[in-house]
């Protein structure tokens, strides 16, 4: 008879930790999407061609985080966007930081591509004169 009294109380207990998890998962995915909004949000690709903006595409919070947290995906991030409007004839992330065609500025949250800067193709160059 006793055991039969406790079923409900067991019951009970139960139904209300499973209500205090589910709850408590919620909470913190809803705290992790906003701090990962914080950090990764507003974000975007701007294409500059004679100092106009050719387009600008706001980047996700997910592809932000993704490109901050392996920084070899950013290469293929911008490629993937310049290959639109223009063919590159240099790596983006290492040569085009050094040319000045990639400027990432970190307080506007903004990759800015130059696409004046990109340099000739191997098959435009001049032969050289000796």
């Amino acid at each position: 008879m006793i055991i039969e009294g406790m079923w409900p109380n067991i019951a009970a207990n139960l139904a209300s930790e499973f209500i205090i998890v589910v709850l408590g998962i919620l909470f913190v995915q809803f705290v992790r999407n906003r701090w990962d909004q914080r950090l990764y949000g507003g974000w975007k690709v701007v294409l500059k061609r004679a100092e106009l903006i050719v387009h600008s595409r706001d980047v996700s919070v997910a592809k932000a985080k993704q490109v901050h947290e392996m920084p070899e995906e950013l290469s293929v991030f911008l490629k993937g966007v310049v290959s639109s409007y223009v063919w590159l004839n240099c790596d983006l992330v290492t040569e085009g930081r050094t040319l000045g065609m990639l400027i990432e500025d970190f307080a506007a949250r903004q990759w800015v591509i130059n696409l004046d800067k990109n340099p000739p193709s191997s098959s435009d160059k001049q032969p050289q004169k000796g």
